[in-house]
């Protein structure tokens, strides 16, 4: 606590001493009178900024000029876009077709294959009947160990 409060004060006296030299040397950074010393510094200060000027100028002409190949891009891509949009739907519209055809096609082939396996199934009943004379069991056991 008491380096606390030395350091403080070594601190307080610190800037007091400074506050009274620069009194003494009656200096106004405000009016533009600076210390001698601080002139190199200041100098060196303002050469920077007017690199980083320099270069935050160049950084926009490089975004305009970014902006402006944009543009003339989108008009010149959008005709190939459009015609290559028109080729897509086109050839989406193909496939869904085919897709729906197929669909219906594969319905047509699976009522029919049922039909033939039924179809089978009682000519396997009645080829069954005429060489036992008798009905194959309800529960179909034995045809379908002959289909298998």
């Amino acid at each position: 606590m008491n380096d606390l409060m030395t350091r403080s004060f070594l601190s307080y006296v610190e800037l007091k001493k400074q506050d009274q030299k620069d009194v003494k040397a009656e200096l106004d950074i405000e009016s533009g009178q600076l210390n001698p010393t601080d002139e190199p510094n200041l100098s060196e200060f303002f050469h920077e900024v007017n690199g980083i000027k320099t270069e935050m100028e160049d950084i926009s002409n490089l975004l305009s000029d970014l902006q402006t190949l944009t543009e003339e891009s989108k008009s010149t891509h959008s005709a190939k876009v459009l015609r290559g949009l028109e080729s897509d739907m086109t050839r989406l519209s193909v496939i869904n077709c085919l897709r729906v055809r197929l669909r219906e096609i594969m319905k047509e082939f699976q009522i029919l294959r049922q039909k033939i396996l039924s179809d089978y199934k009682n000519d396997l009943k009645a080829r069954y009947y005429t060489a036992t004379e008798e009905e194959p069991s309800e529960e179909e056991e034995e045809i379908e160990q002959m289909i298998s």
